[in-house]
């Protein structure tokens, strides 16, 4: 199995204080800040994937 390739990126400092603290409070269940920030790209990812999904059949019915 091919290894996963990882990129950098930027986060502001007041993001990542608040990611920190949310991972040490221990109650959302997040061992890391990278755990947390990837899951958090991976819902808003799957929200706008299902949102211009629903935008494209609503438009195409209308046709």
């Amino acid at each position: 199995m091919p290894r996963k390739r990882y990129r950098m990126i930027g986060l502001p400092e007041d993001l990542y204080l608040q990611c920190e603290e949310i991972v040490k409070s221990g109650r959302h269940g997040y061992s890391s800040v990278s755990e947390l920030v990837k899951d958090g790209v991976r819902r808003r990812l799957e929200e706008l994937r299902r949102y211009f999904q629903e935008k494209e059949e609503n438009s195409s019915s209308r046709r």
